[in-house]
């Protein structure tokens, strides 16, 4: 079944990142717009296509993409003892299988990276380079946002570490039909060419398989670091407030499965103010709303049938 979940996913990730989301006014071309196309331009079809593969399983599917302008960022000090701050990642993807009481949780962050040029990877800008160094070697952090509530976070407690963060890199150099790629990549060695790494659609289905590599265990219950950064962020991120007074009046709506149209509706202007004439290789997008509120987020539910 992973490997028809694996192909549904690429297929429906690969429109997306071709057309973007439904009320995208052009294609995308930066990381964010490409994280925005996956978390709300690729959810529904790729429900709809897994839905039917997941009952014949006796799995209940629950789908959930949202996207966020901006990003939670990490206060850290690196083996230099010099003070660092980054963005702690572009897209969180959790995978929790299993009976609401007795689950199995698989969890990564990715840093989403255009890619230099056709299958070649460069992470020697300023800004990559600190968030390559936190990936690599976890260093103990803080949230710089007081909203999260943790601090002296220590990833590298508990197995795995190696698991929690992945290197998404997006190429739009790959096909003359101008369909961009995205790929999964372990952040060592440091990623330096894009050959037969799993795109992110197939990566999405291995952690839906719990298999080991693809994504970290964080299940509440283990109480650890990982665990607890991950709780954190998936609540700040379903119970943070969304406003857009054009679209939803003076007052606000809660994040989550039934907020997605909310969130698309407000896309328009949160993408075009991150465009560019061209793909960025390497650079920050500076948003437009800096204020906490949470991760982008893909969330993927299986649940036996009662």
């Amino acid at each position: 079944m992973i490997d028809k979940l694996a192909f549904e996913a690429d297929l429906a990730i690969d429109a997306a990142l071709r057309a973007g989301s439904p009320t995208m006014i052009r294609s995308p071309r930066t990381e964010i717009e490409f994280v925005a196309a996956v978390t709300l331009g690729s959810v529904h079809d790729i429900a709809t296509a897994w839905g039917p593969l997941c009952r014949a399983a006796g799995l209940r599917l629950t789908l959930t993409g949202v996207f966020c302008h901006a990003a939670p960022r990490a206060r850290f000090l690196d083996g230099n003892g010099r003070q660092r701050q980054c963005e702690l990642a572009d897209l969180m993807i959790v995978a929790d299988v299993g009976s609401p009481k007795s689950f199995v949780r698989q969890a990564v962050l990715v840093q989403a990276k255009m890619a230099r040029a056709m299958q070649r990877v460069s992470l020697a800008g300023p800004s990559s380079r600190i968030q390559l160094d936190l990936y690599q070697n976890w260093h103990v952090f803080d949230f710089s946002d007081p909203v999260y509530g943790l601090s002296q976070l220590n990833l590298m407690t508990g197995a795995g570490a190696i698991y929690s963060g992945t290197i998404g890199v997006i190429d739009r150099h790959l096909h003359l039909k101008a369909q961009p790629v995205w790929t999964q990549h372990r952040v060592k060695p440091t990623p330096a060419t894009v050959s037969n790494e799993p795109r992110l659609g197939t990566f999405m289905a291995e952690m839906a398989g719990n298999a080991i590599g693809f994504g970290r265990e964080a299940p509440p219950s283990l109480q650890t670091d990982w665990s607890k950064t991950i709780e954190r962020l998936l609540d700040v991120t379903y119970k943070q407030i969304f406003h857009n007074k054009a679209v939803l009046g003076p007052g606000g709506m809660r994040r989550g499965a039934h907020e997605i149209v909310y969130l698309m509706r407000s896309l328009d202007s949160a993408v075009s103010s991150a465009s560019s004439g061209g793909p960025p290789y390497d650079h920050e997008i500076q948003p437009d709303d800096s204020r906490p509120g949470g991760i982008s987020l893909v969330h993927i539910v299986l649940r036996p049938f009662d």
